[in-house]
């Protein structure tokens, strides 16, 4: 491809800078809700208060099967910040976000909600995995609780095929931070069911404390190389004045478990984006696994924060590090998935 031109207290404040209200809330969705280009709102049975938007694309027919997009919030925030991070602006009518850019591709994009922190319950975390020998459990109460989110993404999964029709070998995920790590989570436990994933700022977790992961998923891992809140290396550093809480997986480790999972040959090939903003502080490079049954693939953020690329700076640089802004991180992302249906055996 070609580019295209925590702690509680870390929580609490990721939360207060991108976090707003929800969008009304329907008392059931159903398939007579999907028409082409709807927003809705819909509740999760079974799971209170942890509702999930769907948006669908213009362009749609109203009957083909729908490739789509979970696209997961970081730890503290919600489906409508997971939607804003990706806004240049953090206005998210802008049509360089995420939601637009994929439904103008053709995807559906389901927004979930993570488990809430009584009483600020907007306040949401994912059970990404850790919390045990040494290891940062990823993330917050979801994770000290023991949330079983592999059951909750089950069932919002059948429930999302409940109200559409679903295009089964093109199902993808991505998310920033704890939602990068939940991402990678998911591909591991239900590897028959992902497509590929491009989490960003968020490493894999799960299989570092022991977790089993199943077979090849493709992978677009976006990170910063200076991001203070999930860094680069394996570390116990944390970001806006959390405590230390245990490690993070690093990204050289999780891109070597995922080469050898999907099969690629050991060393990248490395494509540097050109530095069309060089006031931006921050350069990309992807690096590309190959000979893989599924594509491998880091884009390297040189100098790059806890960010979105080309996303929204919802804090300052002393506290997330940069957004990189020389490339369409969305276009990038959309186009990895729709690049990479479901595949099986065959070498790339």
């Amino acid at each position: 491809m070609t580019p295209r031109l925590h702690p509680i207290p870390a929580l609490l404040v990721l939360s207060a800078a991108i976090m707003a209200g929800c969008g009304f809330q329907l008392d059931t969705c159903d398939n007579a809700d999907a028409v082409p280009g709807a927003h809705l709102t819909c509740p999760m049975p079974g799971h209170v208060d942890r509702a999930f938007d769907l948006h669908l694309p213009p362009a749609w027919d109203g009957v083909s099967p729908l490739p789509v997009i979970f696209a997961f919030h970081g730890g503290g925030g919600n489906r409508t910040a997971a939607a804003r991070v990706t806004c240049p602006d953090s206005d998210t009518g802008t049509p360089a976000c995420l939601v637009p850019v994929a439904n103008a591709a053709g995807f559906a994009v389901v927004l979930p909600d993570g488990t809430g922190s009584r009483p600020l319950r907007n306040i949401r975390t994912w059970n990404a995995g850790g919390g045990f020998d040494g290891w940062n459990c990823t993330s917050g109460g979801a994770c000290r609780s023991g949330v079983d989110d592999m059951k909750y993404l089950d069932d919002l999964l059948a429930q999302v095929r409940r109200i559409i029709p679903v295009d089964d070998a093109r199902l993808h995920a991505t998310g920033i931070s704890n939602g990068g790590a939940i991402s990678h989570r998911w591909a591991c436990e239900r590897s028959e069911t992902l497509a590929s994933i491009a989490p960003v700022g968020g490493a894999n977790q799960f299989e570092a404390v022991g977790g089993t992961c199943g077979g090849p998923v493709a992978l677009l891992q976006v990170h910063g190389t200076s991001d203070p809140c999930w860094t680069y290396e394996t570390s116990e550093k944390s970001c806006l004045g959390g405590e230390n809480d245990g490690f993070k997986i690093g990204v050289a480790e999780t891109m070597e478990s995922w080469r050898q999972r999907n099969g690629c040959a050991q060393d990248p090939v490395d494509t540097p984006f050109p530095d069309t903003d060089p006031d931006d502080g921050s350069t990309a490079t992807l690096q590309s696994w190959t000979g893989c049954v599924t594509d491998v693939q880091l884009l390297r953020i040189d100098g790059g924060g806890h960010t979105w690329p080309n996303g929204y700076a919802y804090l300052g640089t002393d506290r997330i590090g940069r957004v990189n802004r020389d490339f369409d991180g969305n276009g990038f992302i959309v186009d990895f998935f729709r690049a990479h249906p479901k595949t099986m055996g065959k070498k790339r």
